[in-house]
């Protein structure tokens, strides 16, 4: 579990701070050397003018130049913004400092008897709309099928569990958001399987979404361009970060598969959700090896495990 007694940077006392802020491509940049000793952690290079470890007792932070790629304890993570290079300093933009790692070093919580109870899962696709396919089989299928596992998992350890579809049938997207809200759910799951046609044999693994914050580009193969409009989505902008990541944690610990990272994305079900929400790829169909196992009953459960795991931590944090 990730350390939690340190404090945003926003939040520190400081004086001077031009010698180590800087406005990069219309946005607040903070020397990342800077941030890493308000919060304690030493900083070492590990390739000149390209890589950065940030480091103490429990926790490792990893970043590249002029990248989006960056990790925690090993768990790739997608920023915001790119990290940005200047005379021979790196700098990360004050967007992930408040919205990627915030939620993760400083975790939000609950109001006082404000319980993680009731769970929606929005078995991806269906009816109408098969989903991807591979190997003459249906995403829509295997999605519904690892719902209904997971279902009985979360009812096992003491949840409540609605459900956006249980056969066959194409809830609209708005409606699946919306199924939630009446509902009463205190988490929105969305859950999907991953395909492509070209490099079949290389592309696997899980990723986990989150809503993409004001102001910054998803990371989804769409790749939306920055937004500054708010969507209801971005209400539980720091509670869908840390649940994205609870769960990817679980599954790239528990089912060793590759791990794709926390991304972002406004797709139209986290866009509108209510309360805290996270979209889950959980493994590529067209994957010769992976996808045999996804097929597979055993798999499925193990996989629906994994998510338990991510649910139950997220709720242990957030409930403290």
């Amino acid at each position: 579990m990730l350390m939690t007694a340190l404090v945003a940077a926003v939040s520190v006392p400081f004086t001077n701070a031009a010698a180590y802020t800087a406005r990069i491509r219309d946005a607040r940049y903070v020397r990342l050397t800077e941030w890493a000793r308000w919060q304690g952690l030493e900083a070492r290079r590990l390739k000149r003018d390209e890589t950065l470890q940030l480091a103490r007792s429990g926790m490792r932070l990893q970043f590249t130049a002029d990248s989006r790629e960056a990790s925690i304890n090993g768990l790739q993570l997608w920023l915001l913004l790119p990290l940005a290079t200047r005379n021979g300093d790196l700098y990360i933009s004050q967007l992930d400092i408040d919205s990627t790692f915030r939620p993760l070093l400083s975790p939000p919580r609950n109001e006082r008897g404000k319980k993680v109870r009731v769970i929606c899962l929005d078995a991806g696709h269906g009816g109408k709309d098969p989903g991807n396919r591979a190997a003459g089989r249906h995403e829509k299928d295997y999605t519904l099928r690892l719902t209904l596992e997971l279902r009985d998992q979360l009812r096992k350890a003491g949840f409540k569990v609605v459900l956006t579809r249980s056969g066959d049938s194409y809830p609209e997207l708005s409606d699946r958001p919306a199924i939630a809200r009446r509902t009463g759910a205190d988490l929105f799951v969305s859950l999907h399987f991953n395909a492509t046609e070209n490099g079949r044999a290389d592309a696997r693994g899980s990723e986990v979404y989150a809503m993409t914050p004001v102001g910054a580009a998803s990371t989804n193969a769409r790749g939306e361009g920055a937004n500054a409009s708010a969507f209801p989505g971005n209400r539980s902008d720091e509670r869908n970060m840390l649940l994205a990541y609870q769960i990817q944690k679980a599954l790239i610990r528990q089912l060793g598969t590759e791990d794709r990272g926390v991304r972002r994305a406004r797709f139209e079900v986290l866009r509108e959700a209510t309360m805290p929400a996270a979209l889950i790829e959980a493994g590529f169909l067209s994957h010769p090896t992976e996808g045999k196992k996804i097929f597979t009953t055993e798999y499925r459960r193990s996989m629906a495990k994994s998510i338990v795991d991510g649910i139950q931590a997220y709720k242990q944090i957030v409930e403290r």
